[in-house]
């Protein structure tokens, strides 16, 4: 054991592949000044992840740390647009639940199959705690849009399966319209987990 724990190599030649790792999976973002999270790579969101049932909250854990500033949030439509939508927005919740920022409601505006959208917060988060967050999604239409992500199995896969585990992409919330509920609710797991990235 030494004073880095179990590591015995070279810490600066360790660190190195850290920063490889993350550079290959979230090509051309620079992690030393870029503020980037996402849930998964964008090489992992293959599939046609049906996410969304009108007037209910979608959302997936998001990792933030104390003093980070999130401006915006970004969802991206897959094969299906978002059919007569009345009203659309992403929200940002703290590890408790509570309502951190909305997006403006996009009310009747367009989201056309295969693409993303990037809304901004109402007002940039300042996040005072380092902890699991969740991004959300709302769309009130007669067909909501599919959202590229994964596909699991079934829910029991993104439910919390062990103690601890957070559910990788639920529902919550009902008959929404303009305004994220806050708190965000009772989370209820759901098989697609949409790609979500904050910057």
């Amino acid at each position: 054991m030494t004073v880095h724990g179990a590591y015995t190599g070279i810490l600066r030649d360790g660190l190195q592949t850290v920063f490889d790792q993350h550079a290959e999976r979230f090509p051309g973002i620079d992690v030393s000044t870029d503020f980037y999270r996402a849930n998964m790579s964008r090489l992992q969101a293959v599939s046609n992840a049906t996410v969304l049932t009108t007037q209910v909250m979608s959302s997936v854990p998001l990792y933030l740390r104390a003093g980070e500033t999130v401006t915006s949030l970004t969802f991206a439509s897959a094969t299906t647009a978002a059919g007569t939508p009345t009203n659309w927005w992403f929200a940002l919740y703290d590890p408790s639940g509570n309502l951190l920022g909305q997006t403006a409601d996009q009310a009747t505006a367009a989201w056309a199959a295969n693409t993303a959208k990037t809304l901004d917060l109402a007002t940039p988060v300042v996040v005072t705690a380092a902890g699991w967050h969740r991004a959300a999604c709302m769309v009130k239409a007669t067909t909501p849009p599919t959202l590229a992500g994964v596909a699991l199995h079934n829910a029991v896969e993104a439910a919390a399966i062990i103690t601890g585990e957070l559910p990788l992409s639920a529902t919550s919330g009902s008959a929404l319209t303009d305004t994220a509920p806050d708190p965000i609710g009772t989370l209820t797991a759901i098989a697609g987990v949409p790609l979500c990235i904050a910057t």
